[in-house]
């Protein structure tokens, strides 16, 4: 998870609750699959990886990456579309597929939040919002270390 999370960092060098989505989503996609979603060799391969199955983010996702290199390398490379999950992710459950895809949105804005994922109709059966209570991040001041 630490790979996902790294790479991530790369790209936005902020660290959000997005980010933490984005790696549940790769463990779940690992989850149905068996292996690494984006077993990427290095950070350049890792976004090559990522574009090959998100498609090439828009313009206006392409200028919040705060990395210049990251941003120049996609706005550089050819156009690609995204992958169907369907076609990716075969015999999977479409609920799980419709998941999966929103925890993997490209722009960290149009991932659901903690709360939102465990409501997905995916989840129906094992969620439970009495027994899941929410809470504020930890202060950083409680990391005096």
């Amino acid at each position: 998870m630490m790979w996902y999370v790294l790479s991530l960092r790369v790209l936005y060098l902020q660290y959000t609750p997005a980010i933490d989505i984005w790696s549940i989503g790769c463990i779940f996609a690992e989850m149905l699959t068996g292996k690494p979603l984006f077993p990427g060799k290095n950070v350049v391969h890792q976004l090559y990886l990522k574009t090959d199955l998100l498609g090439t983010p828009p313009p206006e996702t392409i200028a919040k990456i705060r990395n210049k290199k990251a941003r120049r390398y996609i706005g550089n490379t050819r156009k690609k579309p995204p992958v169907p999950f369907a076609q990716k992710f075969t015999h999977t459950d479409p609920l799980a597929l419709r998941l999966l895809e929103h925890m993997l949105a490209f722009d960290p804005k149009d991932r659901p939040s903690a709360e939102e994922a465990l409501a997905d109709p995916y989840f129906r059966s094992l969620s439970n919002v009495d027994r899941e209570p929410s809470s504020h991040p930890i202060s950083k001041l409680d990391f005096e270390f």
